[in-house]
């Protein structure tokens, strides 16, 4: 549901410098981590290293934006946050693939051998990192399915729960981030910091996209009380329901509902109200 304009929301421009400092302390936390850097294969090393931290903040404010965490939906928007999760999950995707070959190729550089044998070496030699490939795989996917040409080939329904995996993705790249990352081996507020972001924003997840909607149901009851047909492919629903004063509703707001028939409970779709939530005459 899109939330109230009386009350206050996250000014976009405050969200987008949260942000680029979050971003910004990420690549503070490589710089103060590497010693001095030198010889081409330690180059392409670190580059990897930078383009991975990136990576798995980016994948976690890619999560957050889609969080329907209310001061974002009233002060940003819905609309703006989606092209936000859009856009960023292109640069985010492209980070994963970069850190990914970068590495390989920084690795069989130093070590004087080829990218192949190399990969074999790292999936054989570092912990996690068969699950962190996965999960790039997973990523990858996702951002393929949402590229434009594939959404229109595809129901709503199955893009929808497609993009489920990305929370799988994030699951079994982390433990990667900690196993392998030198930025976080040997410094125990690192990880603190990085775990209690990913534990958040998790939380975040849980509450407003599964629990919240839960209570709501419980509390207000909704349900359809009658549908008229507008004109071709348009229909208005009308809802019933208990305490929609609570709400605080407004129209042109949208709420996103599912339906408990057979071929529409399976994925929330946004509708737009006409009107507010008012008592019946």
């Amino acid at each position: 549901m899109t939330s109230p304009t009386s009350r206050p929301g996250a000014h976009p421009n405050a969200v987008l410098g949260v942000i680029f400092t979050g971003a910004a302390a990420a690549l503070l936390l490589w710089w103060r981590n590497t010693p001095a850097i030198n010889g081409w294969g330690v180059w392409l090393t670190n580059a990897g290293r930078v383009t991975g931290l990136l990576a798995g903040y980016g994948v976690v404010v890619l999560v957050a934006l889609m969080a329907r965490l209310p001061p974002l939906e009233r002060g940003v928007g819905t609309d703006r946050l989606v092209r936000w999760h859009a856009r960023g999950g292109r640069y985010t995707v492209s980070l994963v693939v970069m850190h990914a070959l970068l590495i390989v190729w920084g690795y069989s550089v130093t070590a004087h051998t080829g990218v192949i044998n190399e990969s074999k070496t790292l999936l054989r030699s570092y912990p996690d990192l068969l699950m962190a490939t996965v999960a790039g795989l997973l990523l990858v996917a996702v951002g393929l399915v949402s590229a434009r040409a594939a959404r229109r080939r595809m129901r709503y329904e199955t893009w929808y729960y497609l993009h489920f995996y990305t929370y799988l993705a994030v699951a079994l790249a982390f433990s990667h981030q900690f196993a392998s990352g030198a930025e976080f081996v040997n410094n125990r507020w690192a990880r603190v910091a990085w775990s209690g972001m990913y534990l958040n924003v998790g939380a975040a997840i849980v509450w407003y996209r599964f629990a919240a909607p839960v209570r709501h149901a419980v509390r207000h009851r909704l349900h359809v009380a009658a549908v008229h047909p507008e004109g071709p492919g348009v229909v208005s629903i009308v809802i019933r329901g208990r305490h929609l004063d609570e709400l605080d509703a407004h129209s042109g707001q949208f709420f996103r509902w599912r339906f408990l028939t057979k071929y529409l409970w399976w994925a929330a779709n946004p509708y737009s109200l006409s009107a507010a939530p008012h008592s019946p005459d």
